[in-house]
């Protein structure tokens, strides 16, 4: 089972915390998403969920989820959020 690097871990946490700012200090959790294929050679992706319930004026909470999947090699190549 791969690992990744602690700088893409960075890079994508910053990435969110740029697009959502209310996710601001929320950690990932990190998995290995199936290998994706490149070309002849495959590749390893992770998926990285941050987690997040938001209050709202009304009182209520909003759970926010955001992931982003990216490569072995730091490459992000999706980003989706909860509404």
């Amino acid at each position: 089972m791969s690992k990744l690097a602690p700088e893409h871990i960075a890079k994508a946490k910053s990435i969110v915390r740029a697009e959502w700012t209310e996710m601001a200090g929320t950690e990932p959790t990190v998995s290995e998403g199936p290998v994706q294929p490149k070309g002849v050679q495959a590749r390893a992706v992770f998926v990285l969920t941050f987690q997040k319930s938001i209050p709202l004026p009304d009182g209520g909470h909003l759970a926010r989820t955001v992931r982003v999947t990216m490569s072995q090699e730091g490459e992000v190549l999706k980003l989706s959020s909860s509404k």
